[in-house]
């Protein structure tokens, strides 16, 4: 009995030392892909914050705008409503990204509720009361994984938000 137990151990021993090789190669094997799913969900998890933050600070200057607000500078002088809305998203998006990479356009819209066909170059205009405006944001957005650059054209995504409505008669 004592012959087997012996035996046995031995066994287990020459085994064990088998066993460490084959776990590094499985490793070298695996671990390539659990960095690169970690990776992306890093990655990605960045990208829809931002772009929510987009969305969200879009939503609080169409709120200031469509109420007709107009906020003071840091100076405590009054901004135009232009002003206002446009900082109000920078404010916003701050959290997230640079605000002076965001391109935000406030402009009106027709009866139907169109663009029109330049109105990333157009002026800003908040309009008057009772008329219907668009406030858009768009930031591009450039992804750090190069495994994951290589999906996206250029390795950048752009991000719009958007928003329409009507000013209230102020």
């Amino acid at each position: 009995m004592k012959q087997f137990h012996a035996l046995h151990r031995i066994g287990r021993r020459s085994h064990v030392h088998g066993e460490r090789g084959s776990t590094a190669v499985e490793f070298a094997l695996v671990a390539p892909v659990f960095f690169l799913l970690i990776f992306a969900i890093l990655e990605f998890g960045w990208y829809f914050f931002v772009e929510h933050t987009i969305h969200y600070a879009t939503r609080e200057g169409t709120r200031l705008a469509l109420v007709g607000t107009q906020l003071n500078d840091p100076g405590g002088n009054p901004m135009s409503r232009v002003d206002s809305i446009t900082s109000t998203i920078k404010d916003n998006a701050a959290m997230a990204v640079d605000p002076n990479s965001l391109l935000i356009k406030i402009y009106p819209v027709g009866a139907d509720y169109a663009d029109p066909g330049n109105w990333e170059t157009i002026a800003n205009n908040a309009g008057a009361g009772g008329d219907y405006m668009r406030v858009r944001t768009r930031y591009t957005y450039t992804f750090i994984t190069p495994l994951i650059k290589q999906f996206f054209t250029g390795g950048q995504r752009v991000i719009t938000a958007s928003t329409l409505f009507r000013n209230e008669l102020f």
